[in-house]
This record gives structure tokens, C-alpha cells and sequence, in this order.
């Protein structure tokens, strides 16, 4: 074998070896984006569920059984008592907006990951024409804020060698309205 078809060797064998290493950082990257996405699309519907659940609820405890006639504010539950009532164990118990305050839930998903599920309620202040800050004076105004997290969800963007932790956040808000 000459010096000439020695070299055509260690060429093919150098193209075929980077070719093998584009070939499996191609499908390493693949399978990296397949599960992230599928991270945050099951991280989505625990979020969008939850809000959705609390669609269905009442404005607040003073509203559950009854419409507020008055236009006074003073009978809604103090943001300091924002959180379950007695009795009420898990959201599928809750019957107001504010139960969801401080609420916490882990799901742990079969082949998937572990979601952690956390809410926040506020009461919100509107000043027109664009002003819509968080208060804790009572407001007929209410905001659910939802954010779902995993370990195994993580930003790649901003830094590819270190990458953050990743969470969704979801923020519906709710007004009570009552005409008579």
C-alpha cells in the first residue's frame, strides 16, 4: 500500500468519524427538544386545569351562596385569610377563588417527570386607564397567578452549558359583577 492510498484512508476514516459524531449530536439535540417540549406541554395542562377548576368557583366566601346587593366591598375575605377554609383538603373541595392562595401540589407523571404546582391569589387594584397593580385592600377585583415547575424542565436559550430551571406561569383575572 502506497503513501498516496494511506492518506485516502485517514481522510474517508477522519469524514466518517466526523460524519458519525453530526449524525449523533443531531439526534441527541432532537431528543433533547422532544422532551422538553413535551415537558412543557404536560406542564400546560396542569396549569390551564388548574385555572379551569377555578373558573367554576365563587368570587368569594361572602359569594358562594349569595349575590353581594351592596356595593361595599367590607363583607369580602381580608387577603390575610386568603387560603382553604376549614374542611376544604384539595382544590376539587375549594368553593371560592382565594382557597387557591398558598396552595402547593405535586404530580408525578408515569414516564414523564415530577410537576410541582403552586398559586398565588391577590386582590388587584384598577386605576383607569392602564394601572392594575396587587393590593391588599378588598377590590372586586381578583388575580389567580399559577406557576408550574419540574426539574427536568430547563432553559437551554440564555446559556447552553448552564442551563435554568424553567417555569410556566398562568395569571387569569377574575371581577365580580352583579346587576339587579
Amino acid at each position: 500500500m502506497g503513501l498516496g492510498q494511506t492518506l485516502l484512508t485517514i481522510m474517508a476514516l477522519m469524514l466518517m468519524g466526523r460524519l458519525i459524531l453530526t449524525v449523533n449530536r443531531t439526534t441527541l439535540e432532537t431528543g433533547s427538544v422532544k422532551d422538553i417540549a413535551e415537558y412543557r406541554i404536560t406542564a400546560t395542562s396542569l396549569g390551564t386545569s388548574l385555572l379551569e377548576y377555578a373558573n367554576d368557583l365563587s368570587f368569594d366566601e361572602a359569594t358562594v351562596d349569595t349575590f353581594l346587593t351592596t356595593a361595599q366591598s367590607s363583607s369580602l375575605t381580608a387577603a390575610a385569610s386568603f387560603g382553604p377554609d376549614a374542611g376544604e383538603s384539595g382544590y376539587m373541595s375549594f368553593d371560592d377563588i382565594d382557597d387557591y392562595q398558598g396552595y402547593v401540589k405535586v404530580d408525578s407523571i408515569p414516564n414523564s417527570a415530577i410537576f410541582f404546582t403552586t398559586a398565588r391569589v391577590e386582590y388587584l387594584s384598577v386605576t383607569p386607564p392602564s394601572t392594575v397593580t396587587p393590593t391588599t385592600t378588598k377590590t372586586w377585583n381578583k388575580i389567580i397567578t399559577i406557576f408550574v415547575t419540574s426539574p427536568s424542565m430547563v432553559d437551554y436559550e440564555i446559556d447552553p452549558v448552564t442551563p435554568r430551571p424553567d417555569t410556566l406561569k398562568f395569571v387569569s383575572v377574575f371581577s365580580y359583577w352583579y346587576f339587579r
